[in-house]
């Protein structure tokens, strides 16, 4: 049992790192959403339009 005297303590340094990565996942979310939204009205009939670009463009990215 805690005493009325102890206190939770908090590492800010681990808390803002888990933060931002948090950000920065949901900022991809929101990229690779806006890119189904306008490959779906662009190419209605292509199953995976999005996987394939993003296939072509880190296969760019490597060359």
């Amino acid at each position: 049992m805690r005493q009325s005297g102890e206190h939770k303590v908090v590492d800010f340094r681990s808390a803002s790192q888990r933060h931002r990565q948090d950000k920065e996942h949901q900022r991809k979310e929101d990229k690779v959403a806006s890119l189904q939204q306008r490959f779906k009205q662009a190419l209605p009939d292509k199953k995976t339009p999005v996987k394939d670009y993003l296939r072509k463009k880190k296969a760019a990215k490597k060359r």
